[in-house]
């Protein structure tokens, strides 16, 4: 009896590949919003931070201190909220990718999984055969 092998096993192993590749990248891009997040969060923490600093606070130049600085954490929310909408972007192309990634690795496994039953199947048939043709031999002697 011959040994299973799959002709598509290299094609199912480049697709493994593939898919362990954008699931890298996908990382990669989580990480990316997850970094930028972070610093939003540091923002608002300053911002909040600045305001309780300033309760109570009757000095003009403070006061006027604490706008720019108010007006400088705006701008960093801004350009940082525009970083993160570019970032969400590319994390959701990286996601579709690894989709297809997984579709086409998945198809190659279902496929395999049918030819090895199949050859499961037929190398029971043919045992069955020789074992048939065993029996009917003996029987034919006697």
């Amino acid at each position: 009896m011959k040994k299973f092998a799959f002709p598509l096993e290299q094609v199912m192993k480049y697709r493994e590949y593939v898919q362990s590749q954008a699931e890298l990248d996908l990382g990669r891009a989580m990480a990316k919003e997850h970094e930028i997040q972070a610093q939003l969060d540091e923002v608002a923490a300053q911002h909040v931070s600045m305001t309780n600093y300033m309760r109570g606070v009757t000095d003009f130049k403070e006061i006027t201190r604490a706008h720019d600085f108010f007006s400088l954490l705006d701008q960093q929310k801004e350009y940082l909220l525009n970083k993160m909408a570019k970032a969400k972007l590319v994390s959701e192309q990286k996601r579709k990718v690894l989709q297809e990634a997984m579709q086409k690795t998945e198809s190659l496994h279902k496929l395999r999984e049918r030819k090895f039953n199949e050859y499961k199947e037929a190398e029971n048939n043919e045992a069955f055969d020789i074992a048939d043709d065993m029996t009917n031999a003996r029987a034919s002697r006697v």
